[in-house]
């Protein structure tokens, strides 16, 4: 099991901020209303399944059917759990604080190619001298060019 949150030296969790999807049949399993109802009631509390199905009005059964989907695909994980009466109680939380598609996601559906990867701050400087450099000695009027886009995400 890949564990996706920390828990500090006072106890508390701390959840990874951005989880990519990079794949369009994990996109599908997150898109269920359901689902996404139930990673917005977690928020960044640890809740069961039973005080799941009470904070959505959901029976626990269902609760189940959609949690056991969130776990396999890697969207929740299991934090706690708890013994009560025999029965184990697992605790729930989402393996990040938001899930956003990867541009990389609709690659084959556009006939696009995306690169992604994080490069240190210090480095930044560096790399966009390098993408000029590139632009300069790539860029072309041609009207058989191709369009070439680079976006950045960092602030």
């Amino acid at each position: 099991m890949c564990l996706l949150y920390n828990i500090n030296k006072k106890g508390l969790i701390t959840i990874k901020d951005i989880q990519y999807i990079t794949d369009i049949e994990k996109l599908k399993v997150i898109s269920d209303p359901l689902r996404i109802s139930i990673l917005t009631t977690l928020g960044t509390e640890k809740k069961n399944s039973k005080e799941l199905a009470k904070l959505l009005k959901i029976n626990r059964t269902k609760i189940h059917y959609h949690l056991n989907i969130l776990e396999e695909n890697n969207f929740i994980e299991v934090v706690d759990t708890d013994t009560i009466n025999g029965i184990i109680q697992k605790y729930y939380l989402p393996t990040a604080q938001a899930f956003v598609p990867s541009p990389s996601i609709f690659n084959d559906l556009f006939n696009n190619t995306s690169v992604n990867f994080n490069i240190n701050k210090e480095d930044m400087e560096d790399f966009w001298n390098e993408v000029k450099k590139l632009e300069k000695k790539f860029s072309s009027d041609d009207k058989n060019s191709v369009s070439i886009s680079i976006i950045s995400t960092a602030r």
